[in-house]
């Protein structure tokens, strides 16, 4: 991708899919590994992005996001090397982790029915609540604002909770609410552009290369600029 602009651009990269994922089963700070699936999304999403060259690659130390992040660069010419971040990792469920939607509801129906309608106003038994993401988000976002130059791309591969997160911190929301109803579906993409300190949403939850066959029409799809 050619770098001749002025903006810092974050790929904000959610990890492929798991066991878990597949069955809406939720999943948290449970290390769970991707699927067979899982892994040839990510395969798919390495050659979407094989021609983006980062020059950060910041990824959760759980391993699905982790390990999305080692197939993207095994089929990149770039030599930066990834930096484990636990900021990255995904909020806790609590006692919902592990459990599928139907299991919360038989044993914690009042919170989850609660949750589901105003998910800042409580959190799982045991779990994070949303104030707390959302600051660790907006420290995060802060930071990457401040270390990043103009031209540089980075690639964040995280969970679905914490990149709603940082993305709202990002844009400069305020408040996560905001972005509480956008979708980080696997493997999808995100990208976001600093502009000094003015930050664009460029790209949201794009995952044409899950659904294009053949790696040389994935390897050629363009990004906007």
């Amino acid at each position: 991708m050619n770098k001749d602009r002025e903006s810092h651009r974050i790929f904000l990269i959610r990890h492929g899919e798991t066991d878990w994922n597949k069955v809406f089963r939720y999943q948290g700070i449970s290390d769970v590994p991707l699927n067979g699936e899982g892994l040839e999304q990510a395969r798919k999403l390495a050659v979407r992005l094989s021609r983006v060259l980062p020059d950060r690659v910041l990824a959760s130390p759980l391993s699905r996001a982790a390990r999305t992040a080692e197939v993207i660069m095994e089929l990149n010419a770039s030599d930066t090397v990834i930096e484990t971040r636990s900021e990255l990792k995904e909020m806790s469920f609590g006692i919902w982790e592990g459990l599928t939607v139907a299991e919360i509801r038989e044993i914690d129906l009042e919170t989850y029915e609660k949750w589901r309608l105003a998910p800042f106003s409580c959190s799982p038994a045991g779990g994070d609540d949303y104030d707390s993401i959302f600051e660790r988000s907006k420290l995060f976002a802060s930071q990457l604002v401040n270390e990043g130059t103009p031209g540089q791309n980075t690639f964040v591969v995280a969970h679905g909770g914490v990149l709603r997160a940082i993305a709202a911190a990002l844009l400069e929301l305020g408040d996560m609410d905001l972005l509480w109803k956008a979708r980080f579906d696997n493997c999808s993409i995100t990208i976001i552009d600093i502009w000094g300190t003015r930050p664009s949403l460029l790209l949201s939850n794009d995952t044409w290369h899950l659904r294009i066959t053949g790696d040389e029409a994935i390897a050629s799809m363009l990004f906007p600029y």
